[in-house]
């Protein structure tokens, strides 16, 4: 079950505050902390990952996320598993039986997804990528 407690509330943190215009980037994150866990986007959990902010909870939506849908991305197929497989492998050994399910779902159906060019092959160094940070 999601918390329905907003982001600030449960990791108490304070909005970016500034006489100056933000920054998109600020923005954003004053827009995250404002949300509760059930709200957050792919586009939110990318973005966390990429900014190493809320990690534990970006990896725990981004498992959900790749649950439903193994290619889930905000601008391409496999984006998310791509941010995954940047994240150091000694966070990803926590999560090593979700993702070991995740990747054995994205080789099943890499084999008949709908791939522009090359694509299906920089999935595939992503999906080894996560298994090689696994298996360490």
């Amino acid at each position: 079950m999601e918390d329905m407690r907003k982001i600030k509330d449960i990791y108490d943190c304070v909005a970016i505050i500034s006489q100056e215009e933000l920054y998109p980037l600020q923005k954003w994150y004053n827009q995250l902390i404002d949300k509760t866990t059930f709200e957050i986007t792919v586009a939110d959990v990318i973005r966390m990952i990429r900014q190493k902010q809320f990690i534990s909870l970006a990896m725990s939506k981004a498992i959900k996320f790749l649950q439903d849908d193994v290619f889930i991305g905000e601008a391409y197929d496999g984006e998310m598993l791509e941010k995954i497989s940047e994240m150091d492998s000694s966070f990803l050994i926590s999560y090593a039986d979700d993702l070991k399910n995740i990747i054995q779902n994205a080789l099943d159906k890499s084999v008949t997804h709908g791939w522009s060019y090359n694509e299906e092959d920089e999935f595939k160094k992503i999906v080894n990528s996560i298994t090689k940070k696994l298996a360490q």
